[in-house]
């Protein structure tokens, strides 16, 4: 069997010789830039903050007096949502053009007609318009559909690579999202924990309890509030992100297909351009070749004749070309060896990390149990002292209304008192008027 090796051509001269060359680029299509999704939604994010900044607002105390956690949860939230609106646009906007352009396009390739192929992907401005294009300049720069293949899984693993990368911020956003949560969670129990100090060295102290008690479920409020919010945010995103990602492969994949069968189009015997036909052509209109009008049996026995004649025993080539493997396994293996020990150490270096993490884990877990152990010991211990400012406050009210009986027990006893003094006055004028009136009687003249 004879190999059909593609033609050496410079690339140069092949791109300048191809006006319509197609030009991937980076393969960022169906990425959508940063400097919208994430500035956009970064300020929706915290605009929904601010708008809960009145103290009648809802969700005011949930979201502002829960530490800083909140609003930077909120605005990596708008930037998922608008990365995954922007990216669902490019995706529709991607499926329609695919839907136009293949409708018109694998006929002309049939027909054989590329330029109008190429005009018509190029008008298109679509994915598959550009992948189409690329492969044009390829075959008619090399009429050979091992470049063909070459260049279609090229630009497949070109796309595929793009897609992971555009989804990586996201991610890292979707995982500090939980992160920020834990960290509200810390801060919260530190300033619970740290409350408690306050709440002891005012044990007797009724007010200054009530206000050490009012700052230890302040920080729980925000310890449980904080991690709430960031793990309902990440399971209500984390499903549209699998979704969106799903909804691209899919059309990737679709575009790929729409490329192979363009490929099969091109080169249906996987032959060069030209190559039966080529070889028909010239056998016709060579004056030296066209007399002989050779059957195919014919021509294979001449051409093994020939391989038997003029080329030497494979086994005189068995032992250069064991030798040679030999050597440039040897070589191989050299050159490989640096880069085995470095994925060793690699290895190595990340399952030691990953230890080191699992044992931070570990110990933070450690931690946050004897902390929780003991909230709930303090909590037992406060049980009583709960119980006697209960029976205190009992105590008060009833002594308020003892005490405001005897104010009403006093004010009526001055009352009596008043009016004692009165009768006493009103006596005396009576007494006095009486003796003034037997006075006037016994002596008329004075």
């Amino acid at each position: 069997m004879i190999a059909n090796f593609p033609p050496l051509i410079d690339n140069a001269s092949a791109a300048a010789s191809s006006p319509q060359a197609g030009n991937l680029g980076s393969g960022h299509d169906l990425d959508p830039p940063l400097s919208r999704w994430g500035v956009i939604g970064g300020i929706a994010g915290f605009l929904i903050w601010a708008l809960t900044t009145p103290s009648a607002a809802p969700f005011h105390a949930f979201l502002h007096q829960r530490g800083p956690t909140q609003v930077v949860c909120l605005v990596a939230a708008g930037m998922v949502v608008a990365f995954l609106i922007s990216k669902w646009r490019l995706l529709q906007v991607q499926q329609r053009k695919l839907t136009q352009l293949e409708q018109g396009v694998t006929s002309q390739l049939v027909a054989g007609d590329l330029d109008a192929a190429a005009q018509r992907a190029e008008q298109s401005a679509s994915l598959l318009g550009k992948r189409l294009l690329r492969l044009l300049s390829v075959w008619r720069s090399s009429r050979s559909s091992f470049q063909l293949e070459r260049a279609a899984d090229a630009d497949s693993d070109l796309y595929l690579l793009a897609m992971q990368n555009s989804y990586s911020l996201v991610k890292v956003l979707l995982w500090a999202i939980p992160i920020l949560g834990f960290i509200g969670t810390v801060i919260g129990m530190s300033q619970a924990v740290g409350s408690f100090e306050g709440v002891l060295g005012n044990a007797d102290n009724v007010d200054g309890l009530k206000a050490g008690l009012t700052k230890v479920t302040s920080g729980l409020g925000t310890a449980f509030d904080t991690t709430y919010l960031a793990l309902v945010i990440s399971v209500l995103l984390a499903i549209p992100i699998n979704g969106i990602e799903r909804r691209e492969e899919q059309l990737l994949s679709a575009i790929d297909m729409r490329v192979r069968e363009a490929i099969v189009v091109l080169s249906p015997m996987g032959e060069s351009a030209g190559g039966g036909a080529g070889a028909g052509a010239a056998a016709a209109g060579d004056p030296v070749l066209a007399p002989l009008n050779l059957q195919s049996s014919e021509l294979g026995a001449l051409i093994n004749e020939a391989f038997e004649q003029h080329l030497p025993d494979p086994s005189v080539l068995v032992a250069p070309a064991q030798q040679y493997a030999e050597q440039l396994t040897e070589a191989a293996l050299a050159k490989l060896d640096p880069l085995t020990t470095l994925v060793r150490d690699s290895v190595e270096g990340v399952a030691e990390a990953r230890l080191s993490l699992q044992e931070q884990a570990q110990i933070i877990r450690g931690c946050m149990d004897g902390a929780a152990q003991d909230l709930n010991a303090s909590l037992q211990q406060l049980k009583p002292l709960l119980r006697e400012l209960h029976s205190a406050s009992s105590l008060g009210t009833v002594l308020g209304e003892e005490l405001s009986g005897l104010k009403a027990s006093v004010e009526l006893r001055r009352a009596i008192e008043q009016l004692s003094g009165q009768l006493l006055q009103l006596e005396q004028l009576q007494r006095e008027q009486l003796q003034h009136t037997r006075r006037q009687r016994r002596w008329p003249w004075r």
